[in-house]
């Protein structure tokens, strides 16, 4: 195992990382960065190497899933592991496209795969990608839940062995035990699949939903300084808690507020869990800064551990969810500069935080390369921080550190995760999931990012169906009330409706919608509607 050591000297916490990593490429000249020749402008600061630049970001996305489509590989037998692709059963891959032995990361992937494909399938309307996840859901669901007799009953395994095709828990590398689990990330598999039954009204999901809901506010407690309301790892089957401290709960809150605003399942206790969650958040790791989840490979005990990955989810849901508290802005600021602070400024060893402009982000304590889905978080936040606030240095610091994350790629679009880092596998779930799907929140914030001339929808919090996209019409259903949709659009639309009933324009941010217009004839729109249902723009 070898040890990392980062610029700035401190402690190190818990577990070491993954000791199996192979290599990815390096910057091989010091005008480069990965495979490409860093591309500059007037001002000597990057720009996409995907051109021309007003379509990179679109070409970035489109490149990603094209090479999952096209170009994953199956899995190494025998059957029937070699019958589903090697995202299936594995967490990253070589550079000669051979899995890595390490592990499967289950809770980290599905979640954030599935954000990217329904964000995708939004922006296009390309229903493939929805099918590719929904495919590995059920896989899990059906091969990777906690029986009943299990003193968590219901939950998701949210590691496995590598290879394994009953999921089982990660215990190759002896750090973790048979049935143990990151109850942060089982609370994310738990939110994607209630927002899978969102889209496709399967009530399978909604039950899967509803025993991690269920077991999640059983166990739960008040949390304080050195315990979360739940534990960050716990082993299902006795229910003895390893590691009692953790922050990465934005995706649990958002499961139990998601039932409760459609009055699904025990209701009160709900109310319970994420009262309990959102204070312990707003009290402890908003003040400390101890943002403690270790990933999913990473053996963390400490309740002093910092990873940009938990600020970075409750960063995110503040901009969806304002009325997290009423602080939500202040607390927005803090936490870019947290993350400035910890992952940007401070560097493993040989690495830099900045190369022309722009600010590249590091992953947790004890694993501080550079990365480029921790990057993407970063520009995500930055981008719509810029669009609440107007303040244009937080748009310039997103523009920036996407056009790094665009660097990532080869022209395949097979990913790089850390072109600055010699030993850095690439994740599937990182690279694929948690990196894409930041691009959409940050054309909601930019929508000039977005390809001109054409239309798209450009991010939502809320799940939708059916995409269509005509010449000068647009539709689509949303399948909540009370939600938000960012759109980019080639024409003025003449008439907004929902359910077939006019939408007011309106300069505030009640019901209704606005409109502006941006270069070459194009129109951003923003829908906030009240009613669920069929929305057409024409």
């Amino acid at each position: 195992m070898r040890i990392l050591f980062v610029c700035i000297v401190f402690n190190l916490i818990g577990g070491m990382v993954n000791a199996q990593s192979k290599r990815a490429p390096a910057s091989p000249t010091p005008d480069s960065i990965g495979l490409h020749k860093a591309v500059l402008d007037d001002q000597s600061k990057l720009i996409s190497w995907m051109g021309p630049s007003d379509i990179a970001y679109d070409q970035f996305l489109r490149k990603r899933w094209e090479f999952v489509k096209t170009k994953a590989p199956y899995s190494p037998g025998p059957p029937p592991r070699s019958l589903y692709p090697q995202y299936y059963f594995y967490c990253a891959f070589q550079d000669n496209m051979e899995p890595d032995q390490w592990m499967n990361d289950v809770g980290e992937k599905i979640p954030n795969w599935f954000e990217s494909a329904r964000l995708y399938y939004a922006y296009t309307g390309d229903a493939s990608v929805m099918t590719i996840v929904k495919g590995m859901m059920d896989y899990a669901i059906e091969h990777g839940t906690s029986p009943d007799s299990f003193d968590w009953p219901g939950m998701p395994y949210t590691t496995t062995n590598a290879g394994d095709t009953v999921f089982q828990g990660f215990t190759s590398a002896k750090r973790f035990v048979l049935h143990e689990i990151q109850v942060d990330h089982a609370g994310d598999m738990g939110s994607a699949y209630y927002r899978m039954y969102l889209f496709t009204g399967e009530e399978k999901y909604k039950e899967a939903a509803l025993k991690v809901a269920n077991t999640m506010a059983a166990k739960i407690k008040t949390g304080n300084a050195k315990q979360s309301p739940l534990p960050y790892r716990v082993v299902m089957n006795t229910g003895r808690i390893t590691a009692p401290y953790g922050a990465n709960w934005a995706s649990a809150y958002k499961l139990f507020d998601d039932l409760i605003r459609s009055n699904t399942g025990d209701v009160k206790k709900y109310k319970n869990a994420a009262a309990k969650l959102r204070k312990f958040t707003v009290k402890y790791p908003m003040k400390t800064g101890y943002w403690t989840d270790g990933h999913s490979d990473t053996e963390v005990y400490s309740n002093t551990y910092r990873s940009n990955l938990s600020a970075s989810n409750m960063g995110l849901l503040l901009f969806d969810h304002p009325e997290f508290d009423k602080k939500w802005k202040q607390y927005s600021i803090d936490l870019i500069k947290w993350t400035e602070k910890y992952f940007v400024e401070r560097c493993s060893e040989g690495e830099v935080g900045n190369q022309w402009g722009a600010n590249i982000v590091g992953e947790q304590d004890d694993f501080n390369h550079k990365m480029d889905y921790q990057t993407a978080r970063y520009a995500a936040q930055c981008a719509r921080l810029y669009a609440a606030t107007g303040d244009e240095s937080y748009k310039e610091k997103a523009y920036r550190s996407l056009n790094w994350v665009t660097y990532c790629n080869d022209s395949t679009g097979k990913a790089y995760e850390s072109p600055l880092s010699d030993g850095i596998l690439s994740w599937w779930s990182d690279t694929y999931g948690e990196c894409p799907r930041m691009f959409y929140h940050a054309f909601a914030a930019v929508p000039e990012w977005a390809p001109k001339g054409s239309n798209h929808i450009l991010y939502s919090e809320g799940i939708l169906r059916d995409p269509l996209y005509e010449n000068r019409r647009v539709q689509y259903t949303a399948t909540e009330d009370n939600g938000t949709e960012y759109l980019r659009l080639a024409f003025k639309p003449s008439a907004i409706m929902v359910n077939g009933l006019s939408l007011k324009e309106i300069l505030n941010n009640g019901s209704g919608y606005t409109i502006k217009p941006l270069d070459g004839g194009d129109y951003s729109l923003i829908i906030r509607r009240v009613q669920k249902g069929k929305v057409t723009i024409e």
